[in-house]
């Protein structure tokens, strides 16, 4: 089972005119509300991937709670881990698309604790993930915890790029953007670290516990664009997830992953775009009757 502890927001996108401006004041082209937070967002690509997975974090006892818990558990999120602060809201992701930048109000997410999800929830046979939005002494209580237990870690570095030599030692797995390599050279070499670097541009590279580097190309298809990369990490790393819980091979686990990863950056809207785990065997097959030709 998949425990995954981060961010639930809500999601706007905006796209302005710049045709539209007036002073400090900026007409929308069209927005688009619906889920966010990296965790949520994660959680969600574990459970259409298959796997049974719980989220873990902190919303505001407020309408748009209920509605972004409504359309996780339609999908099969389990949220019983969530919890509720009575005086803060929901937190907020906006996304100016035209500026390529995104502001995180993270509201109750801030306040998320790794105590919502107690050492008995761990075992041998659970998996955790992690991402860096919210706060990272929680994470590090988690990911102790979780290491005790012989449980499955796994952290997407994002958005900030800080790890400490103490949560290096009870990963298992790192994910991160590759713009971030630079600051993770003193990492590249762990002996008992997986570290997955995804790119912009659909690529991947493989690192296996110190080992060299892999490159992997991002899928050849023609419905496969990569035009909406924003939600094709928290996709991957759901995905990729799901794989390694339910008994993958790494191969296996990053073959998958990468094809939803590729589904959602050629549809625009992260929330609507990730994939089934059906349509992820129906782009394998197609890709395979691709080489086949």
């Amino acid at each position: 089972m998949i425990f995954v502890f981060g961010a639930i927001l809500q999601s706007i996108r905006i796209a302005t005119d710049p045709e539209e401006t007036f002073g400090t004041v900026h007409y929308a082209k069209h927005y688009k509300n619906s889920v966010g937070g990296k965790g949520a967002l994660q959680a969600l690509a574990a459970a259409k991937a298959g796997a049974k997975t719980a989220l873990a974090g902190k919303m505001g006892d407020d309408e748009l709670a209920k509605h972004i818990l409504l359309r996780l558990r339609t999908h099969g999120v389990i949220t019983s881990g969530v919890a509720k602060a009575e005086k803060l809201q929901t937190g907020t992701s906006i996304r100016i698309v035209d500026e390529n930048r995104t502001i995180l109000a993270m509201g109750a997410s801030a306040y998320a604790k790794a105590h919502q999800l107690p050492a008995e929830t761990f075992s041998s046979d659970s998996t955790l993930l992690l991402q860096t939005e919210v706060n990272m002494e929680e994470n590090s209580k988690l990911l102790a915890t979780a290491k005790k237990a012989e449980t499955t870690t796994i952290l997407n570095l994002s958005p900030k790029a800080y790890i400490s030599d103490e949560d290096l030692a009870n990963l298992d797995y790192l994910i991160a953007p590759a713009t971030s390599k630079k600051a993770l050279n003193h990492v590249l070499d762990a002996k008992h670290l997986t570290i997955i670097f995804i790119s912009t541009d659909g690529s991947c590279e493989l690192i296996v516990k110190g080992g060299p580097p892999s490159k992997i190309p991002k899928p050849a298809h023609e419905a496969l664009n990569w035009k909406y990369p924003e939600g094709a990490e928290d996709t991957f790393c759901g995905t990729f997830t799901a794989g390694i819980d339910m008994g993958l091979s790494l191969e296996k686990a990053i073959e998958r992953a990468h094809i939803a990863a590729s589904l959602t950056a050629s549809v625009n809207g992260a929330y609507d775009a990730i994939p089934f785990s059906d349509m992820v065997d129906e782009c394998i097959k197609a890709l395979q009757t691709q080489k086949g030709n």
